[in-house]
């Protein structure tokens, strides 16, 4: 079985679990209100992910396919095809996960299910560390600034380091969810925003790194 097969596949089962469990989700709108047709925050509960886990595909096939640089892509095929997978899982878990707690699980297991969604995107934060190395320069995923997409040595020094990166905010993340939970927020948000922020800025530090250390060309290269 492809890959897409898989993605498709798996999004198509919890199309389907979601609209089984959506007449037994309880009402989302606030109290006092009144909306005997549509309860539209019952709706977005129950079919937003799946649907995001479908564009995200689409998006992912469509950059991949006009990627200018897409010669590159059976360098690292496995490594792509698995990083998409773990998109897809994680939005998958996630909202599986929502519902579990809005229905069944909270009841018997008390708050500690609580912990499972951010652990989850600990581990995956974890994995995707791990095979960021293995990325070569492509559109579609990755560390894509014009310092790395222009040298592809730039690209792979960037990418260990964020690797490192990645897993350092993964292991702080699962930490900090049995440490102080009430605060995780605080945790998840500064080092997304880090990682948004400090990663581009990795890559252009990087860059001017090599072009100091960079052998002058010799009189006969000339």
């Amino acid at each position: 079985m492809s890959h897409d097969k898989f993605r498709l596949g798996l999004i198509a089962v919890t199309f389907g679990v979601s609209l089984f469990f959506f007449v037994r989700l309880p009402a989302l709108v606030g109290r006092g209100v009144r909306m005997p047709v549509l309860d539209f925050a019952r709706i977005a509960t129950s079919f937003t992910l799946p649907a995001a886990a479908l564009i995200i595909i689409l998006i992912f096939r469509s950059l991949s396919r006009r990627d200018p640089l897409r010669g590159n892509y059976e360098r690292f095929r496995r490594t792509y095809e698995v990083s998409l997978d773990l998109a897809i899982v994680l939005a998958v878990g996630t909202h599986l996960l929502l519902l579990s707690l809005m229905i069944i699980f909270r009841v018997h297991f008390g708050r500690w299910i609580s912990y499972v969604p951010t652990c989850l995107v600990g581990i995956v934060l974890i994995v995707a560390g791990n095979i960021m190395p293995r990325l070569r320069p492509n559109n579609a995923m990755g560390i894509r600034t014009r310092w790395t997409l222009g040298d592809e040595t730039v690209w792979m020094k960037t990418h260990r380091i964020g690797g490192y990166v990645l897993v350092i905010f993964g292991l702080i993340l699962i930490a900090w969810t049995f440490i102080d939970f009430m605060s995780i927020w605080w945790v998840l948000g500064s080092g997304a925003l880090l990682a948004a922020m400090g990663l581009p800025l990795l890559s252009l530090a990087v860059s001017k790194r090599e072009r100091r250390t960079s052998p002058p060309l010799s009189e006969g290269g000339r």
